[in-house]
């Protein structure tokens, strides 16, 4: 399923880069799945209702931080449609958990801000290779 790549193409819409998984050395933003996912529903089909949680961690040193986070914040909830690139769901929506907010400092005075959302997601059922 290819949703996360999609959905770094949404928040892609701001100035800072969004990275997968990971978190750069300098000013980045961290997008990465979380425990806690669901199956809202599954049809006879073995296709599911999933509700899947998501976060965004922004590292900056920057005094715009929550401008940024709020603006991300805004993106996500105006997101009507993140189609699939590989035909492996439908997207029904995005909910904002927890507003965006501050989370701590490090050593080298990085401040780290969170914001965490949940896609509720139509999955398709993978054919198998021999159908």
């Amino acid at each position: 399923m290819d949703f996360i790549h999609r959905l770094q193409e949404v928040a892609s819409n701001i100035d800072v880069p969004v990275i997968i998984h990971a978190i750069d050395q300098e000013e980045s933003i961290r997008l990465s799945s979380q425990a806690g996912g669901r199956t809202e529903k599954t049809y006879m089909s073995g296709n599911k209702i999933k509700d899947l949680p998501f976060e965004f961690v922004y590292k900056t040193k920057s005094a715009r931080a929550d401008q940024v986070m709020a603006q991300l914040a805004e993106i996500i909830e105006d997101t009507q449609d993140i189609p699939s690139g590989d035909g492996s769901y439908q997207f029904m929506e995005l909910t904002i958990v927890n507003e965006p907010f501050f989370i701590g400092r490090d050593n080298q005075q990085f401040l780290y801000y969170r914001l965490v959302i949940q896609a509720k997601l139509y999955i398709l059922k993978r054919k198998q290779e021999s159908e």
